[in-house]
């Protein structure tokens, strides 16, 4: 019984560890993460060449004073992401392209971020 137990956990592990990251999940992570200033986060799933800007933005708001950092998240709390889903993903590199709603603005703005398959995973590597 042991065995078998033990068996079946192996299998399961080798059968997760071989699972395809969605790009369209690891996007809206990535968007959700920068828009609530939560740079760390972001950093999981950003290939290096984004690692500066990262840093630059989290100075920015590390240099404001505090009332404006609340005056910040505030604004940016009230945000939503929507990421649109190719048809189909069949390259090493893919564009998807997002809407971000701000709740003052009069309509959502739109952009594209271009991620790249590295071995099972996805990583974020630009911002358009």
């Amino acid at each position: 019984m042991k065995k078998t137990i033990f068996i079946l956990s192996l299998f399961l592990v080798m059968a997760s560890c071989h699972r395809q990251q969605d790009p369209v999940v690891v996007a809206q992570q990535f968007l959700e993460a920068f828009f609530t200033s939560d740079f760390k986060t972001a950093r999981e799933y950003a290939d290096p060449v984004l690692y500066d800007i990262l840093d630059k933005t989290q100075d920015i708001l590390d240099s404001l004073t505090e009332e404006e950092q609340e005056e910040v998240t505030g604004y940016l709390s009230t945000i939503t992401i929507e990421v649109e889903r190719p048809v189909d993903i069949d390259k090493d590199t893919v564009l998807l392209s997002y809407k971000v709603d701000f709740s003052r603005l009069p309509q959502p703005g739109q952009a594209v971020i271009t991620l790249r398959k590295e071995g099972t995973g996805w990583r974020v590597c630009a911002l358009d």
